[in-house]
């Protein structure tokens, strides 16, 4: 038997019966005259669930007419109401309401009068995948109608039950330009095993009449049509304790911005690039001898003779030119918005480093060999894992050394180690957000730009030939390929949807959502404690960190991974491949982020898996000739579910890529047929059971000596 509230009588008596659906939004009371709508003690706070002024996150309370916007919705949060630092500071809402509505990946957060009991809600272990009429938490479709997929857990890192929120993530974000309804219900107990009550305002509504809040009052109707699209579901009215909705921004907002970018930059640079800037070549001896037109260090300073990391044989260091899209070149740009957004107009050009990395091999096969763009690790650089001196162990040579191939790579503007200053500074204040998104956002196609360049000038450059018939380091006829880790996973999951040249393309321990992923991130813990000391109140954070992800949007993942493969947008290479990698256990990239991008991607995982991911489709096919995701398994741990950030980092993350068979793997992917082998494990022979999934046992090394062999390339060959 479903409980029946007190009030409820009262309302059904009121509004006639109302748990029969009606047809439209309509059943507002139209006799409400001015003395009998309330007057709002705070009409700029949200007053429909909760006593915080922000419960729930999002809605179209803040949202405004707009007729100009795609959505014809334009943000509106009150400055003077956004949450503030220690200092009293609010965070300044003007990016935020540049926008037509709110993110497909936010978080719902709530904060209600007492926490509810947790072991009823569907956290990320036992999402709810459907609901119905008992459902304690609905989420809608409001066009469709459909029930939408989610999870719900209370805010780990809350120190004092009044301010622990409910987050409820999608587990898999709406489309653009999508109406959301959320409804919680009279099966949401507390910790005693009470239903909550609706407040006042939302009485109001359940039964038809005017609040008083103009930013309820204006769109009523919209309200009213919630309740029925609701009932429609099965659910009666008599059991919503809170309903509301909002709507999602439109593509003009999410890809709108890069794509932008991304052909106005390709306009600008063609098919050569634009102009490049050598700062530095370093070579041993041997090495230099092999290049012919190499100035001597005593005829150009940037010349250094040197020994050099057993995996790199030539390190060239350089700038290339690329176009601004920010307001200037130093830390304190921001994006370059025409009018009010989301427009963006070029302004003037800028440097950018990259690095070029030439292994041993190479010149030992007096060939060309192939170019590989490379992605660089969360606040790291190209040249930070790619300007390695003897004795240090990193993945980027290794593996570069490994496959026999040149690799270029560039810093990704906004989450690069130069960049460290302005994450300290946007912790203290998150106003500052966007000089971190923002040149994230711009950052994304600056490695179109080097290709371009690296494959149309720096590849004839006299000082980069090699043996006395001056070949090229590599060919530029051949097809382009990726690999990233990390940040390179992350990120070059946007990058390689935007690059118009790339064929194969390998995102390893990539995720997405950042503002689930950050909170889940042992990366994140030190950014953490500057934050709870300039923003104490836990549900503040909350609310900053999923306010944050419409600033995160202009390059997330979670809103390109589609377009990889799935639907590439236009002016990419046809039959593009790609691989996501995931290694299980992962402290810094959370496996929750992984299975949610690989959704949204619609890539299938290879069978068999360590951890069954509800809606993630599988593939059993052996090799697989086509795009997946592959679970490795380093036997590092795994980490308990919740939003609670990993203090102490298990070193999966790293260890999976250091597996000689995982880089037989990529290699093959990338280099040859194309096709996906998870069996190099079992050939090898250091598999527990001989048996799929792999079991590898792999550390991360710290010096060149406790780095693994290269591995055999190419694969010998795995019986059918």
């Amino acid at each position: 038997m479903r409980r029946f509230l007190p009030f409820t009588l009262c309302l059904v008596a009121a509004c006639g019966n109302s748990a029969t659906p009606s047809d439209s939004g309509a059943g507002i009371d139209a006799t409400d005259d001015a003395e009998q709508v309330p007057v709002p003690a705070d009409p700029e706070c949200n007053p429909i669930v909760g006593n915080d002024c922000w419960s729930g996150w999002p809605s179209n309370f803040w949202l405004k007419d707009d007729a100009a916007s795609a959505t014809k919705f334009r943000i509106d949060l009150p400055a003077a109401k956004m949450p503030a630092n220690s200092d009293n500071k609010p965070v300044d809402a003007i990016e935020w309401n540049r926008r037509d509505g709110f993110s497909p990946n936010s978080p719902i957060v709530v904060l209600l009068p007492t926490p509810p009991d947790a072991k009823l809600l569907p956290d990320e272990t036992r999402p709810a995948l459907t609901q119905d009429a008992k459902s304690s938490i609905v989420l809608l479709d409001a066009a469709t109608g459909a029930f939408l997929p989610f999870m719900a857990e209370l805010d780990s890192n809350a120190d004092t039950p009044s301010r622990q929120a409910l987050l409820i993530r999608l587990w898999t974000p709406v489309q653009e330009n999508t109406r959301v309804i959320v409804a919680l219900t009279d099966s949401l107990l507390d910790g005693n095993g009470k239903p909550y009550a609706p407040t006042p305002t939302f009485q109001r509504i359940l039964a038809g009449k005017k609040t008083g809040y103009a930013r309820i009052d204006n769109h009523l109707e919209d309200w009213m049509a919630d309740l029925t699209a609701l009932e429609k579901s099965g659910l009666d009215r008599t059991h919503i304790v809170a309903a509301w909705h909002y709507n999602t921004a439109s593509e003009a907002w999410t890809h709108g911005p890069a794509l932008a970018m991304r052909d106005a930059l390709l306009t600008a640079v063609g098919d050569k690039g634009m102009s490049y800037h050598i700062d530095m070549v370093e070579a041993n001896t041997a090495t230099a001898a092999q290049l012919p037109n190499l100035p001597s260090p005593t005829v150009d300073n940037r010349v250094v003779i040197k020994a050099m990391h057993p995996d790199v044989a030539l390190r060239v260091r350089g700038t290339f030119e690329a176009p601004l899209f920010l307001t200037a070149t130093g830390a304190n740009a921001r994006l370059n918005w025409k009018d009010n957004g989301p427009g963006i107009t070029q302004n003037g050009t800028v440097q950018r480093p990259f690095v070029l990395l030439v292994p041993p091999n190479v010149f030992a096969s007096h060939k060309s060999t192939r170019l590989m763009l490379y992605g660089h690790g969360f606040l790291r650089g190209a040249c930070v894992e790619g300007c390695v001196e003897p004795g240090a162990a990193e993945f980027f040579p290794h593996f570069v050394h490994a496959a026999g191939v040149v690799a270029i790579g560039t810093d990704w503007w906004g989450l690069a180690k130069t960049e460290l200053p302005l994450a300290i500074q946007a912790g203290n204040d998150f106003s500052d957000m966007p000089l971190i998104t923002d040149k994230l956002a711009t950052g994304a196609v600056m490695p179109i730009a080097l290709t371009r360049v690296a494959l149309g000038k720096i590849v004839d450059d006299p000082w980069l030939q090699f043996d006395a018939d001056k070949k090229p380091l590599y060919d530029k006829t051949q097809p382009l390929v990726y690999y990233g880790n990390s940040l390179g996973g992350i990120m070059g999951t946007t990058m390689t949807s935007l690059h118009p040249d790339l064929t194969r393309m390998v995102m390893n321990v990539a995720g997405g959502g950042w503002s689930t992923l950050l909170n889940r991130s042992s990366d994140f813990a030190p950014f953490l404690g500057i934050i709870n000391g300039v923003y104490p109140d836990k549900f503040n954070q909350q609310m900053l960190f999923a306010m944050s992800q419409s600033l995160w949007d202009l390059s997330d993942p979670f809103n390109f991974a589609d377009h990889v493969v799935k639907a590439p947008f236009p002016n990419t290479q046809p039959n593009r491949r790609a691989l996501w990698p995931v290694s299980m256990g992962d402290s810094q990239v959370a496996n929750l982020t992984s299975q949610m991008l690989n959704r949204i991607a619609a890539v299938p995982v290879n069978t068999p898996v360590f951890e069954i991911w509800p809606l993630n489709a599988t593939t059993a096919d052996i090799p697989v000739d086509g795009n997946t995701c592959v679970q490795w398994d380093s036997e590092r741990g795994t980490h308990p579910p919740g939003n609670g950030t990993r203090s102490e980092d298990n070193l999966a993350h790293y260890a999976t890529r250091w597996m000689p068979e995982f880089e037989q793997m990529i290699w093959r992917f990338l280099f040859d047929d194309g096709k996906v082998e998870q069996r190099y494990c079992l050939a090898g022979g250091r598999d527990e059971d001989g048996k799929l999934p792999c079991n590898l046992k792999e550390v991360d090394p710290m010096v060149y000596e406790e780095s693994p062999p290269l591995p055999v390339i190419p694969p010998p060959p795995i019986k059918e």
